[in-house]
Order: C-alpha cells, then sequence, then structure tokens
C-alpha cells in the first residue's frame, strides 16, 4: 500500500537520532570519556522511548488486524531472519580471515549459534540488540490488537482487555527474558503513549504542527529541570530498558517529556539540511544499523585500539561505522531477489526476474499477499 500522506520529516529525524544513540554505549571505548559516559547516561533516558513512542504516534488505523500483521512482520520479523543468516555468514568470514587457528569446529560454533536463537529463542546467540525488533513487533501487535477490539462493543471484548491489561501488569512485574515478554509492558506503554498523542494533539491542536510552535520549548526546559532535580535528589534516573531499569511514574513522565524536547529540536535541525538528510537516511536504514554496527565494532576491535584513549580517532570511528551500515542498507537494495527478505515489500519496484518468482504462489506465503498480488497486478 501507498502513504496517501507525506512523511513527517521531524518524526524521522527523531528516529535517526535515536537509533545512533543506541549504538553509543556498545563501544568499549565508552568507560575511558567520562563526559561521554554522562552523556550516554542521559541519552539513555530517551534513546529507545523516543523510537518507541513516535512507532506508537504513527501507528496506522487505515490497516485491519490482519493487513497490520502482515506488514509488520514483512518489516520486522523478515528481515530479522535476513539479518541472522547474514551476519552468521559475516562472522564465519571474519574468522577465517582472522583466526591463527582455522578448524571446522570453529566454523560450526557460528552455524550452532544461528540454531540455538531458535533452539533456545536467544537472539544474544548471534545479536544481542535483535530482542529490540522482536519487542518491537509484539508491542505493537497488542496494541493494534487492543484498538481493534476496542472498536467493536462487546462484552466480550471488554473481558479479554482487562485480561490483557492483568497479564501486561503482570509481566512488568517478572522481568522476564522468557521470549523477550517481559519487554512487552513497557514497549506497550510507550506505544499507547504515542498514539494516544496524537489523537489528543489532533483534536484538540494542529496535529504534528505543534511541535513547531515555540511554546514546545517548555518541554525542554522541563527536561533539563526533571534531570537536574533527580540528580541532586539523589534519585535515580537512569532508564536502560535492556535491563528492565525503568518504572510506570516518574522515569516514564521524563522520558516522554525528553521525547518531546528532542522532537521539538527536530523543527530546527529539520533546517539544516545535511544534517536533516543525513539523520533521515539513518531513520530508513535505522534497523541495518541495529544490525550490523556490532560486527564492525568487533572488526574495528581487531584492527585498531579502541581501549586507549584516542577521542578524534574513535569519533571517527563512530561515524564510519554508521556509514557502513548505511552503505549495506543502500547497496543490498540493488541486489535482486535477496533484497526482498531485508526490505518491506512495499517499498521495493519489482524486477522482471522478482516478478516472474511472485507468480509462483508459495511466495504468496512469505509476504504480505495483499502488497504482493497488488505489485503483481500491476
Amino acid at each position: 500500500m501507498q502513504e496517501v500522506k507525506p512523511r513527517i520529516k521531524i518524526f524521522d529525524i527523531a528516529k535517526g537520532i535515536s537509533i545512533i544513540l543506541m549504538t553509543i554505549s556498545h563501544y568499549p571505548f565508552l568507560m575511558d570519556y567520562k563526559g561521554l559516559l554522562s552523556f550516554n547516561m542521559v541519552a539513555l533516558v530517551i534513546k529507545m522511548p523516543l523510537f518507541i513512542f513516535i512507532s506508537g504516534y504513527l501507528l496506522s488505523n487505515r490497516l485491519n488486524f490482519r493487513d497490520f500483521f502482515h506488514n509488520k512482520f514483512d518489516g520486522l520479523i523478515k528481515p530479522l531472519l535476513a539479518f541472522l543468516i547474514s551476519l552468521t555468514l559475516l562472522n564465519i568470514i571474519f574468522y577465517s580471515i582472522t583466526t591463527t587457528n582455522f578448524s571446522t569446529n570453529g566454523v560450526l560454533e557460528f552455524v550452532n549459534a544461528f540454531f540455538n536463537v531458535f533452539y533456545f529463542f536467544d537472539l544474544e546467540y548471534v545479536n544481542y540488540t535483535f530482542w529490540f525488533i522482536i519487542a518491537l513487533f509484539v508491542g505493537q501487535i497488542v496494541v493494534k490488537g487492543a484498538l481493534e477490539m476496542l472498536k467493536i462493543k462487546k462484552p466480550n471484548n471488554y473481558i479479554l482487555l482487562g485480561v490483557l491489561v492483568i497479564l501486561l501488569a503482570l509481566l512488568s512485574t517478572l522481568n522476564s527474558e522468557f521470549y523477550y515478554l517481559g519487554y512487552v509492558p513497557i514497549f506497550v506503554a510507550y506505544l499507547v503513549a504515542g498514539y494516544v498523542c496524537n489523537i489528543i494533539l489532533k483534536k484538540y491542536f494542529q496535529g504534528s504542527q505543534v511541535f513547531y510552535n515555540k511554546k514546545m520549548i517548555v518541554f525542554l526546559i522541563l527536561f533539563i529541570l526533571g534531570l537536574l532535580v533527580v540528580f541532586k535528589d539523589g534519585i535515580s534516573v537512569k532508564v536502560d530498558i535492556y535491563y528492565f531499569i525503568y518504572n510506570f511514574h516518574y522515569k516514564l513522565v521524563l522520558s516522554v517529556i525528553g521525547v518531546f524536547a528532542i522532537i521539538y529540536l527536530c523543527t530546527f535541525i529539520e533546517k539544516i539540511p545535511f544534517i536533516n538528510k543525513a539523520l533521515i537516511y539513518c531513520s530508513r536504514a535505522s534497523f541495518f544499523i541495529l544490525a550490523y554496527h556490532l560486527f564492525f565494532i568487533k572488526v574495528f576491535d581487531f584492527l585498531f585500539d579502541l581501549k586507549t584513549y584516542n577521542p578524534w580517532f574513535h569519533t571517527v570511528l563512530f561515524f564510519a561505522n554508521i556509514a557502513l551500515c548505511c552503505f549495506i542498507y543502500e547497496g543490498l537494495k540493488k541486489v535482486k531477489v535477496v533484497r526482498l527478505f531485508f526490505y518491506p515489500i512495499k517499498t521495493i519496484e519489482f524486477s522482471n526476474i522478482e516478478y516472474r518468482l511472485f507468480q509462483i504462489k508459495f511466495f504468496h506465503i512469505l509476504f504480505p499477499k495483499d502488497v504482493v498480488l497488488q505489485k503483481v497486478k500491476k
């Protein structure tokens, strides 16, 4: 399906900022820079909530639940499987080039790691950042399912919604990593916050245009004051969803205020041509950055010293990593057939060979049927 409305640049810019901030804490040199460490502590408050909140804000009302599920599977889970396979191959190649004691068992370790992902349902065997994609997918499906139930005003649906709320409340107390279910409640909280915010802004204000209002600077001031207050009082401000460090009161409120502050700042970044284009591009390549940046950190760690104080060199490596991930994102677009597994089908203009492949009914199982049929008819 084609988008009817033009994309709102400030949200793409904000998502670009979010995905870049997510990579900072994964570098070995982080602990060597006190300023960067302090910045990362503040960034933790907003970097994941920012991406999740915007995903909720932009949650589609046009699609029914089935089509929504198919589209999210096509945009999140299908690429995730492709990332797992490609990273396994890259790790084998890297091992083969760098090891001084090559063995079949060494190669099989990476193959076993790939299969262990499915056996134990633990993505850390290949890339521990992939938990974010799973939690985002499940969170969006839960929210969409709840919204669909609200549309049909039947007693049974209200009972099911009540059960769902109780289950989410229980999950929030368990902090369970089993099937990544423990992350679902906080993801749902931010997704719902974004969705409700969208409804309120459309109904009572000027929609997304409100972020361009100069009065929105209040959120930036509140966020800074909030950080100062909690630091001064010795209250933990750290928000790290991966380690279940969050709550549903002051940290949730502070991070949402921070989200508004960042989106407001994005209205100014939008006016800076090169930077806004770079961040929008990072937003589009967000899951490629999430998928491959750890691999490039491993390569850099082998080639260079990442633990000795060298701010200029480490800054260059940081941005080089982002650029390499974006290069893969751009390059794979041109690889026919393979690209079908890395990108949402709706974003691809079929080549002749891809068109012929989709004449085979088997491919209708793997990809959203409505999108495939629409493209095939063309």
